[in-house]
């Protein structure tokens, strides 16, 4: 090989392999000092056209480009708005340049719902981070002074109290200075006694300040007989300790929600590529609930579907107490025809048991008829699905609207 080459790329090592032993030596030229290999680390936003897809999703390229990585190396980490992410990581094996660097890859799914709310993704390999966003790659930058240090309770999510049993309390800690350290979060019981607490590293906001979780662990029993949970955060930049309070509040008027699940329309069918089917949810408070699709009994990746987030059911009352949610899962024809069973799974605080489900298959949707002439209740449902599918698209464009606006 050329010479340039063989210095970046050295020391080589010859290997011997026999029946019962295996030796190898390494090669180099002591004369030549190897050229450093300097470690870049990069990441790309998604593609808008593959949004454009039946499931609605893109992929985050995180490439990291440097000297081999030992056996023992961490792998590239994914988070969202500083939560770590698992669910929807593909890593790529490293690959070999001529110049004697090494490229590894890891992809990331992120939803079309994701991306245009603004959260901000992460790819960290060892101590480097990049963040992206869509503010990010529309431009928008808000002055590095603007705002005071916000600090904001977020309630447990009914799906993670559902899924794991425990409530998990999120103290979230915005709009930090970058280069000061001393942040301490620390949730408080009732009684003054201290939780565990971990706080998350620094990420960063689409304004170039940064932004960090602090979260501490308790039971269902806790959290829902209305203790009162109190969040203190310390930093160098805060006069006094900046003090919130959370507890779980009874919501007026709780109900469940009425579960339907509406087959794929004849005309998509028709075509024998895609079905989708529609799980609509409706009159349900709180609004928080939880969506789980399943294919023969096995459940899908969150990812398959897209699920909207609730909004107040207007037509049905007025008060903004009942809720409405839709969720959408898009699979091949084939799946469909083939006669798989689909399942729409629905937690929710105030079901029996905190659950319920609808199943449906070809022959269940063929028994009881998907014509609009054959079911008048049916095209009901889906004039309220569509009705709800246009309201969430035209919100979309006056939010990024407005984005435009502000960044121009």
């Amino acid at each position: 090989m050329a010479a340039e080459e063989g210095k970046a790329r050295q020391p080589f090592r010859c290997r011997a392999r026999g029946a019962r032993a295996e030796r190898s030596a390494e090669v180099s030229n002591p004369d030549s000092p190897r050229i450093p290999i300097p470690t870049e680390l990069t990441l790309h936003p998604p593609a808008r056209e593959d949004f454009q897809g039946p499931f609605r999703n893109s992929t985050l390229l995180c490439r990291l480009r440097g000297p081999r990585r030992g056996p023992g190396a961490a792998p590239i980490r994914w988070l969202r708005n500083g939560a770590e992410l698992r669910d929807g990581v593909t890593a790529e094996p490293p690959a070999a340049e001529p110049s004697g660097a090494f490229v590894t890859g890891s992809r990331l799914v992120v939803t079309e719902s994701e991306w245009d709310r603004g959260d901000v993704f992460t790819c960290q390999a060892d101590e480097e981070m990049r963040n992206t966003s869509k503010a990010m790659e529309c431009g928008y930058d808000q002055p590095l002074a603007a705002g005071e240090i916000r600090v904001e309770p977020v309630p447990p999510l009914f799906a993670d109290i559902f899924r794991d049993q425990a409530a998990r309390l999120t103290c979230r800690v915005s709009n930090l200075p970058p280069g000061v350290e001393g942040l301490d979060v620390a949730w408080l019981k009732e009684d003054g006694e201290p939780l565990a607490t971990k706080t998350s590293a620094p990420s960063l906001q689409a304004n170039g300040l940064l932004a960090a979780e602090g979260v501490a662990t308790v039971s269902v029993e806790a959290w829902e007989s209305g203790q009162t949970f109190t969040c203190r955060v310390l930093h160098p930049e805060l006069l006094f300790p900046r003090e919130v309070t959370m507890r779980k509040t009874t919501s007026p008027d709780a109900s469940p929600p009425s579960l339907y699940l509406l087959p794929p329309p004849p005309e998509q069918l028709r075509a024998r590529t895609w079905a989708t089917l529609t799980c609509l949810l409706r009159d349900f408070n709180p609004p928080d609930v939880l969506v789980q699709w399943l294919q023969d009994g096995r459940p899908l990746p969150q990812n398959r579907a897209l699920t909207f987030r609730p909004r107040p059911d207007t037509g049905h009352a007025p008060s903004g107490h009942a809720h409405l949610a839709l969720s959408a899962l898009t699979v091949p024809w084939r799946d469909w025809d083939a006669g798989s069973v689909f399942t729409c799974l629905v937690g929710h605080e105030r079901l029996p048991l905190r659950l319920a489900q609808k199943s449906l298959d070809k022959s269940a949707a063929l028994v009881a008829g998907v014509g609009p002439d054959e079911d008048e209740d049916l095209g009901n449902l889906w004039a309220t699905a569509s009705t709800f599918i246009v309201l969430f698209i035209l919100s979309l464009f006056y939010s990024a609207t407005v984005t435009l606006i502000k960044v121009k």
